[in-house]
């Protein structure tokens, strides 16, 4: 009975203490295309800063293979070791995508995009 307990509360405490994946891209090695788009009128979220990329095929693979291990868990995003978002992984990222971002996040991403 008493492993039965013990069983159970590990598995209880694995279960809150989900650690996110964490996805780390280098914008000097890991792109080969960046737009930003920093104002939408027209858009759903005009409050917010779009980045659009396309990355190498080196971290196309690492992004496939880090969100497919990653699926229905949290994923830390995070560019020239700047925190981007995290967010519950729905499907497997492959070499193109946009990430929606506040412009206080912005503002501290744009320098290390540039140098």
């Amino acid at each position: 009975m008493k492993w039965k307990i013990a069983l159970l509360l590990l598995a209880s405490a694995s279960a809150v203490s989900v650690q996110a994946a964490d996805l780390a891209f280098s914008s000097g090695v890991d792109f080969t295309k960046m737009v930003m788009l920093l104002k939408d009128d027209q858009g759903p979220n005009p409050d917010l800063v779009e980045l659009s990329l396309v990355l190498t095929p080196v971290a196309t693979a690492r992004a496939k293979a880090i969100s497919h291990e990653a699926m229905g868990q949290p994923l830390s995003l995070s560019i020239n070791g700047q925190h981007i978002s995290t967010a519950t992984v729905r499907s497997e990222l492959g070499g193109e995508f946009r990430i929606s971002m506040s412009r206080s996040v912005a503002k501290r991403l744009l320098p290390t995009l540039i140098d």
